[in-house]
């Protein structure tokens, strides 16, 4: 008998009995693990490691939720301490350092992530690899920035431009 997993359809060999030409199903390995920790529970960090590019999750208010280790990476800094900050905070814009703090600057008005992530908020519209500059204290970084409606949370992922 044949073994397929149910999940992915990956051919897991033959079973017992050997001489029965039939099909039967089981799971594999690889779903076993993937399926065992969806069922466990699985923070939206862990979730969200699954992207390759860095990708945050802001909620109304424009703070971070969750955040991936490409985030962190891209960053410089444990993803888990960009929680709770403000966006520009959290990705160390040069701005947010004003007094005026992120969000209640002259630039921020004119901020390509901002502006993204709040279309998206207000019309659920997707928005595709938006060109965006980053002025951060190290340089500035030219980016690709993506946001999607996930619930009540813009998911916002950053690609190099270059």
């Amino acid at each position: 008998m044949r073994a397929v997993c149910s999940y992915c359809h990956k051919d897991m060999g033959r079973r017992p009995p050997l001489n029965d030409g039939g099909l039967t199903h089981a799971m594999c390995p690889d779903c076993d693990a993937y399926f065992g920790r969806q069922w466990a529970g699985q923070s939206l960090g862990e979730y969200l490691d699954r992207f390759a590019f860095p990708v945050m999750l802001i909620e109304r208010q424009g703070r971070v939720v969750a955040a991936n280790q490409a985030a962190g990476a891209m960053l410089g800094k444990d993803r888990v301490r960009m929680v709770g900050l403000l966006g520009g905070e959290a990705m160390e814009c040069v701005h947010a350092r004003l007094p005026e703090g992120c969000g209640g600057t002259v630039h921020c008005a004119t901020c390509a992530i901002r502006n993204a992530v709040t279309r998206t908020r207000a019309s659920g519209e997707p928005l595709s690899r938006v060109p965006a500059r980053l002025k951060r204290t190290a340089g500035t970084a030219e980016l690709l920035i993506s946001t999607a409606l996930e619930g009540q949370l813009v998911r916002v992922t950053v690609e190099p431009a270059a």
